[in-house]
């Protein structure tokens, strides 16, 4: 058998003028396409007898028997789009089972094919478009589609002509009792787009980008594109939905680049920072672990790196910090060992904090006799934190210092072209409203 499809100049199918034409014109035949100069096809005349008086139709009764494909060929050229775009499917083998209007077994479909000779093709499931509503639950694939051929397409709605790849899919589509349930695992191979096309249709999203950030390092993207819906929409359409997903995944591979990257969630988007410390936990160090390897899996992307300090809950940081050092500094000074090797523990701290307070040149309460009095360790530690010297330029440096940690455990794992350290900023102006801690490093993609 063979078949002619055509989508005409004004985006309408040719196969509608089956369905709409003059009162005794015979049909139409699918090998042969309506010139395109013919006139639109006139509705059937209607009866004119009054609607209150008129009988209600009885219910078509219609069925077929099994139908077997052999040597089968449809050619499907779009003429509504500019350049046009044409594809074939070869090599239609299978069968259709039965099915009647009045019985609610639907028809089993097991059909081959090719698209253009070289991509294989397989439609499997159940149909029943003879019933009182539609039903259908049918799976289909596709695999290597030549993607160039595709250009017209791509150049029109995304600004871009395609210089090679090939797509593979793998689709089911469950329709009962008027809401749609779908599912369109879509595999494309070395997808590489050429020139840019001035196209007014082209969206202005950044598709190259969100195609860097789809491509894994062996130039694949697998993706899964679920779509739903109601057939009692009046403004429902399947291309309509689709299109409206990829638009969303590209709008989200936008504005939300790291939950696209992980899955989920923008937790990869920065690295948390305990209030006054630019040291790198172990949770910390996992997580640009997991950044890394996707960053390594995707080698088209670069990263911007953003240290922040806020003065909210980094100045009592630093403070902290400050005693800290100063009661490391004091045990290190008693051991004769380096500062660096040494640590606090909490039932030695009283007894260090009590030897820093003691060397600190700063102001203290003094007794009648003009020695310094002894405090309790609270009011030592508070004396000890107010004299630390924070102010915007230590938090600056914090920043910074925040910065430079993550992109040095960073270079150990990926190209250092590929981290690129952006000014350090204090405050939380233009910080993401992600739930996560002020006292970071902010992360974005290029």
């Amino acid at each position: 058998f063979y078949g002619r499809v055509i989508i005409n100049p004004d985006g309408q199918l040719n196969l509608a003028s089956i369905a709409s034409r003059e009162a005794g014109a015979q049909p139409q035949s699918l090998t042969t396409p309506q010139p395109a100069a013919s006139a639109p096809a006139a509705p059937a005349p209607v009866a004119s007898a009054p609607a209150a008086k008129s009988a209600p139709a009885a219910p078509m009764k219609l069925r077929w028997q099994g139908i077997k494909l052999s040597k089968g060929r449809v050619d499907f050229t779009d003429n509504y789009i500019k350049p046009n775009y044409s594809a074939d499917l070869t090599r239609i083998e299978g069968s259709i089972s039965a099915v009647a209007s009045d019985k609610p077994e639907p028809a089993t479909v097991d059909v081959s094919g090719a698209v253009d000779d070289g991509a294989p093709l397989k439609i499997t499931g159940q149909l029943h478009p003879l019933g009182p509503r539609l039903f259908t639950d049918i799976q289909g694939s596709a695999k290597g589609i030549e993607l160039t051929r595709l250009t017209p397409y791509a150049a029109r709605y995304a600004g871009y002509a395609i210089e090679k790849g090939s797509l593979s899919m793998t689709v089911h589509y469950k329709i009962d009792g008027g809401k749609l349930e779908a599912s369109n695992q879509i595999f494309l191979d070395q997808l590489t787009f050429g020139e840019k096309v001035d196209s007014p249709d082209a969206t202005k999203l950044p598709v190259l980008f969100a195609v860097a950030l789809l491509k894994n390092r062996h130039g694949e993207i697998d993706i899964n594109l679920p779509i739903s819906g109601s057939l009692d929409d009046p403004q429902f359409s399947v291309g309509g939905i689709i299109w409206r997903v990829i638009v969303n995944l590209i709008t989200k591979a936008v504005m939300a680049p790291f939950s696209l990257l992980s899955g989920g969630g923008d937790e990869l988007g920065f690295v948390p920072f305990a209030p006054g410390s630019a040291d790198l936990t172990e949770a910390a160090r996992a997580r640009l672990d997991t950044l890394a390897g996707k960053l390594d899996d995707r080698p088209a992307l670069k990263l911007e790196a953003t240290g922040r300090a806020d003065p909210a809950v980094d100045v009592a940081g630093l403070r902290a910090a400050h005693v800290d050092r100063l009661m490391r500094a004091a045990k290190a000074k008693a051991q004769g060992v380096a500062v660096s090797e040494v640590k606090i523990s909490p039932d030695e701290k009283n007894q260090w904090l009590t030897a820093a307070y003691k060397a600190a040149d700063i102001k203290k309460p003094r007794n009648l006799v003009g020695l310094a009095k002894t405090l309790p360790p609270a009011e030592m530690e508070a004396l000890l934190q107010a004299a630390a010297p924070v102010n915007d330029a230590a938090l600056k440096h914090l920043a910074d210092h925040r910065g430079d940690a993550v992109k040095a455990y960073l270079v150990t794992k990926i190209a250092p072209e590929r981290v690129l350290l952006t000014a350090s900023k204090v405050g939380t102006d233009g910080l993401p409203d992600d739930k996560g801690p002020s006292s970071r490093v902010q992360f974005g993609l290029k």
